[in-house]
């Protein structure tokens, strides 16, 4: 959750004006234009996409980019998308919630100008390697800074959360995103960009975290609730209650191999009880040491069981929710902690959308 005042925390529970600022620049930070007029848009972001925000924004004809210098052109521009509310006094508090590049603008039949845009990582992921890439002796976080940086010089690094461990001894073939996603995953982590653009490597949020927003459609504390409508559901699809790390080799040495399974008795999803025995293989050759297999399996294993209880939900904007946030939902006299997997900034008008899963907590055995 990104930091806002007590002032603002108040104000999304009564009526306020929205202010969004979308400036343009190119990728060297030069202002292009600032704070350009649109009718429409909004910003998903989902952490279960490599390339975690996107962008839609509606445009007037006039700032159709007919040349490669016009500021929108795809070719050049960068748009720095930041959203929250305008208070009385004309007064802003806003968040980051996008930087990226456009990939299309669209002249469309009405005379509006629709703009789609991809935030940094698939500048990452479409600089493939032109040739096999080998490791660089040093952690593995400043390996994935160093295939970052090579794909978007001056990139920002955020903080991460993760334990750090020697980079794998690796030669890469062709594709940087998958390298990076394997760094990232033999740390129990995946990686992705902030709204204001920094790249952050972060573990799987699913089994824990302090609640950083109530999510209510009743009234608490003596101002309304922020929630509009809910959806729950329960299913075991995309469950798993054992899970295997597989790390072969290249070097022909015995593959390191570890399984965390569910072994919790009363849990509902325990191995081998009424839920049944649902395993996920998992290959890949960044783990160097069954530890870093061990802490990638409990991670998968934990993502796994929280897909049993998710939820849709409707809400009054807060534009400082992000992907990964604890959040709490009461709704139809139900309670339940959840963290937020995907949702979708409003720019204009309208409502926030976000997906859900629950928490999980699943002890880890070797095999």
């Amino acid at each position: 959750m990104l930091p806002s005042s007590a002032a603002y925390q108040r104000a999304i529970h009564f009526p306020h004006s929205r202010r969004t600022i979308i400036d343009v620049t190119d990728a060297s930070g030069t202002v292009l234009a600032a704070d350009i007029p649109f009718s429409d848009g909004d910003v998903r972001a989902s952490l279960t996409q490599r390339v975690t925000r996107s962008a839609s924004i509606t445009v007037s004809e006039d700032l159709f980019p007919d040349l490669d210098t016009d500021p929108l052109s795809p070719t050049r521009a960068i748009l720095n998308i930041r959203s929250g509310i305008q208070y009385a006094d004309g007064s802003t508090e806003v968040f980051p919630v996008f930087q990226g590049r456009v990939q299309e603008a669209t002249l469309d039949p009405n005379g509006s100008v629709s703009l789609s845009a991809e935030d940094r990582a698939l500048d990452v992921v479409d600089m493939r390697f032109e040739q096999p890439r080998n490791y660089t002796p040093g952690t593995t976080i400043q390996m994935i800074h160093e295939l970052i940086t090579e794909a978007v010089p001056g990139a920002l690094f955020g903080t991460d959360d993760v334990a750090d461990a020697d980079v794998p001894l690796l030669t890469w073939d062709e594709d940087r995103g998958q390298a990076v996603d394997d760094l990232a995953e033999s740390l129990g982590a995946r990686w992705y960009a902030q709204g204001d653009g920094a790249f952050v490597v972060r573990a799987f949020p699913y089994d824990n975290g302090t609640v950083v927003q109530l999510l209510s459609d009743g009234e608490s504390d003596g101002i309304d609730g922020l929630l509009s409508s809910a959806t729950l559901f329960k299913s075991r699809r995309g469950t798993a209650n054992s899970v295997t790390v597989v790390s072969e080799r290249l070097d022909g040495t015995d593959p390191i191999r570890v399984t965390a399974r569910n072994t919790v008795p009363t849990s509902a999803t325990a191995y081998g009880d009424t839920f049944g025995r649902v395993t996920q293989v998992i290959k890949i050759q960044t783990p160097t040491s069954s530890s870093e297999a061990q802490r990638l399996a409990r991670a998968q294993l934990n993502a796994a069981n929280a897909l049993t209880e998710q939820w849709s939900l409707t809400c009054v904007p807060d534009h400082t929710l992000e992907p990964g946030d604890p959040i709490r939902i009461r709704w139809r006299g139900r309670t339940a902690v959840q963290v937020i997997d995907a949702l979708t900034y409003p720019l204009g008008l309208g409502p926030m959308t976000l997906t859900t899963r629950a928490f999980s907590t699943m002890p880890v055995t070797s095999g």
